[in-house]
């Protein structure tokens, strides 16, 4: 579970800290924050997570949510400057 994200739109960061075990819920409550942004401003520069130790996925369907959040969503963007 995260127990916190907030996105930080001067510099196009979504900052997460996760409590527990990261669920699939996790990443479609993050989605909720991001995918407007992203839609909107057509780009997120990255996500930091601050876990002083990493608690694992709550099953396989956490993983891959994990892995490919955006992925067929978003047009793919290369050298991104800033």
């Amino acid at each position: 579970m995260i127990q916190h994200h907030q996105l930080d739109t001067a510099n196009a960061i979504v900052y997460s800290r996760p409590k527990t075990s990261l669920e699939q819920a996790d990443f479609v409550e993050l989605g909720r924050t991001v995918d407007p942004y992203i839609e909107e401003t057509g780009d997120l520069a990255g996500l930091i997570t601050d876990a002083p130790r990493f608690p694992g996925w709550e099953g396989l369907g956490a993983m891959t949510a994990h892995c490919s959040p955006a992925r067929g969503r978003y047009p793919a963007r290369h050298g991104r400057s800033g």
